[in-house]
């Protein structure tokens, strides 16, 4: 067992605070970690999805509209058709690769929700091991080095003087 040689309660002291600092700024960036993950993947799933599911839906409608516009445009009668529908077909074609970015970013998202759930969880582990470890240790650590300040003190407290009647008056 190593031995040290400390002459004065105030380096345990300060050893003691550091210590405690150091426990809560491993307690702050842990639960910073699991906060951050959480809100990625909460925006993620809530709002990114589901602005992509409605996204979809209003380009699925403008395809829709841009279909019609254009059998419209193709099929009426030749007094009232255009001399070509190839407006429409721009519009459609515009809105059908519109609907299809929508349902690629769809993807793209599920795929990152994906990905981050199955990469967090192998990280977060150990983050959860160290916070355990963290939780059993730090009082009892705390424990013994009260305890030790305690023994320091009482070691160097300076002794009252011999009180046994003989000393010189």
């Amino acid at each position: 067992m190593a031995t040290a040689h400390i002459d004065s309660p105030d380096v345990l002291k300060h050893f003691r605070e550091r210590f405690v600092k150091f426990d809560a700024e491993c307690r702050q960036a842990l639960s910073s970690v699991a906060g951050d993950v959480g809100q990625v993947s909460e925006w993620l799933r809530r709002e990114q999805l589901a602005h992509w599911k409605r996204e979809l839906q209003r380009r699925d409608e403008k395809v829709l509209q841009a279909r019609l516009d254009y059998i419209r445009a193709t099929q009426e009668d030749k007094y009232h058709r255009k001399v070509s529908g190839v407006d429409e077909k721009k519009a459609l074609e515009k809105a059908m690769r519109m609907k299809q970015e929508a349902e690629q970013k769809i993807e793209k998202v599920k795929k990152w929700i994906l990905t981050l759930d199955q990469k967090t969880s192998k990280l977060l582990l150990p983050c959860a091991s160290f916070a355990s470890h963290l939780e059993r240790t730090t009082p009892v650590a705390l424990g013994r080095l009260d305890r030790m300040m305690d023994k320091l003190d009482d070691y160097l407290r300076p002794s009252a003087a011999p009180q046994d009647g003989t000393g010189a008056s």
